[in-house]
């Protein structure tokens, strides 16, 4: 999974405000993902803010990516956990089998 990195300010903190507009998702969401993947967040609070770093919102960008691919929580979830290999694996296989699908169906 190739995330582009290059719009990411040089900064070490982001609050939610600029992640969700750097990100391109409303606040909402960001704290929807962050409450579903605890386990990849280590959210800091300054001054009652949610504070994240940049490894975070490359997390936050995959995330992001395979919720567009139409995967679902429990698939985020293990494509994290497992590394990009097994991710790459599935959508090779998702999309063979969906050409399957095209040629079964004519």
């Amino acid at each position: 999974m190739e995330i582009n990195l290059t719009n990411l300010p040089d900064q070490k903190y982001f609050t939610m405000g600029e992640a969700s507009k750097i990100l391109a998702v409303q606040d909402h969401i960001l704290r929807y993902w962050e409450k579903s993947f605890k386990k990849h967040f280590s959210v800091k609070r300054i001054s009652n803010r949610r504070m994240f770093q940049k490894e975070e919102l490359i997390t936050f960008l995959k995330i992001k990516e395979l919720s567009e691919r139409g995967f679902n929580v429990k698939a985020i979830k293990k494509v994290l956990e497992e590394g990009d290999l097994s991710f790459e694996l599935d959508v090779e296989i998702i999309d063979s089998l969906k050409e399957v699908l095209k040629i079964l169906k004519n």
